[in-house]
């Protein structure tokens, strides 16, 4: 079950009468008939008065429009009220005091919530080749599919198999097998910007190449964030999230990003690739005349 904590608000011109009025919490029953991102029920607060002009959407009494942002899917949804009560201020307070911080003294910061926030970060380098690629920029891309290369191998590599996936082994249901199909994401992901990257020593941009990655990398994301991630968090507990998000900081300090280099074709490189080549048209062939035969 989500959990919204953020306060919506109507407008800012209505912040200071908002800070008077009643806070309430609201759980809640999404409507929508093919919710695809498991937030069929959760529970989030708001001011009365935006509540209010959610509900006058529908006829419904217990029936409200989804806030802004509220819907991970990005559109506004009919959500069936299970529950409503007015927050208490007192413990609105200490939530706030207690929310786990990467640098508060004593926190319980959340490693799942970090690795969800560092996806912006990979889909920010992400981006820049995707740039790069429009431009037909070889140099760009070479430099740019670089920095996606070294956050994938710290991200993925190293703060999820060999840090968090290990912490759960044991823990979660089925975990050995949910954990085997990450794996075999990244393995195909860094796979396919290593030869993407290896094609643009000789001066070849392999669109296709690229174009998997990019695609399997956003579908990936997708799945940790919406499927995996919300599925094992629960598993982890407050001592757990500590020295794991020890463990993901000293990697942090400690790891040491992958310069790109110079873009010389690797004259050996380039000679297994072509004999590799050459032995592929001649299977083909082979399997052809098979066939034919």
């Amino acid at each position: 079950m989500l959990i919204f904590r953020q306060s919506f608000r109507v407008n800012p011109e209505q912040e200071v009468r908002e800070m008077s009025e009643k806070e309430l919490t609201i759980k809640y029953k999404c409507l929508h008939p093919s919710c695809v991102v498991y937030c069929k029920e959760g529970e989030l607060s708001l001011p009365e008065s935006l509540f209010t002009q959610l509900s006058s959407f529908y006829e419904g009494e217990r029936i409200f429009k989804s806030p802004k942002d509220a819907c991970r899917m990005g559109f506004s949804q009919p959500f069936e009220v299970l529950a409503i009560s007015e927050r208490d201020e007192n413990l609105a307070e200490q939530e706030q005091i207690t929310q786990p911080t990467k640098d508060g003294p004593g926190s319980a910061a959340d490693p799942i919530s970090a690795l969800i926030a560092e996806h912006k970060k990979v889909l920010e380098k992400l981006e820049r080749v995707e740039e790069h690629l429009v431009k037909r920029d070889i140099a760009g891309l070479w430099v740019s599919t670089a920095a996606l290369d070294n956050i994938l191998h710290l991200h993925g590599g190293i703060k999820e198999e060999e840090i968090l996936f290990p912490a759960l082994r044991g823990l979660v249901p089925f975990g050995e097998g949910l954990v085997a199909c990450i794996n075999e994401d990244h393995r195909e992901i860094v796979s396919l910007v290593y030869t993407f990257r290896e094609a643009l020593r000789d001066g070849n941009i392999n669109d296709k190449i690229i174009g998997s990655a990019i695609v399997a990398l956003r579908s990936h994301i997708r799945k940790e964030d919406n499927e995996f991630f919300e599925f094992v968090k629960k598993y982890i507990n407050d001592e757990m999230k500590q020295a794991i998000m020890s463990k993901m900081e000293r990697a942090d300090k400690t790891f040491v990003p992958q310069e790109s280099g110079e873009r010389l074709p690797d004259e050996q490189k380039a000679i297994e690739r072509a004999k590799f080549h050459e032995k592929t048209v001649e299977s083909r062939e082979i399997a052809c005349d098979t066939c034919c035969h």
